[in-house]
């Protein structure tokens, strides 16, 4: 739960007493059970405000790179951008309309 930034009488409460930021703090933890060798988070900072998106960032790098899990994240959000080593636009993929 610290290493989550939730206090701790949080433990015992229901999904649906959280708010979403800490919802999603919970299923990023959630995800690195069992030590995964990808991670695939869509959207897991877009509730949380600039500070907690941050520390969220550094803890979930933190803990893949110790799991040695590979992150696939997906965000709207281009000020993350500077946190990840590698960016794939949609659009160098996207090739919906195209012809052949």
């Amino acid at each position: 739960m610290n290493h989550l930034g939730l206090d701790k009488t949080l433990c015992h409460r229901s999904v649906s007493e959280l708010s979403v930021g800490q919802q999603q703090r919970v299923a990023a933890a959630r995800a690195l059970i069992g030590q995964p060798e990808i991670i695939i988070a869509d959207e897991p900072t877009s509730s949380l405000d600039t500070n907690k998106r941050d520390d969220f960032l550094n803890l979930l790098f933190q803990e893949a790179n110790t799991q040695n899990s590979t992150i696939l994240f997906v965000s709207h959000d281009p000020a993350i951008s500077e946190h990840f080593p590698q960016i794939i636009e949609l659009s160098e993929i996207n090739r919906v309309g195209e012809t052949l």
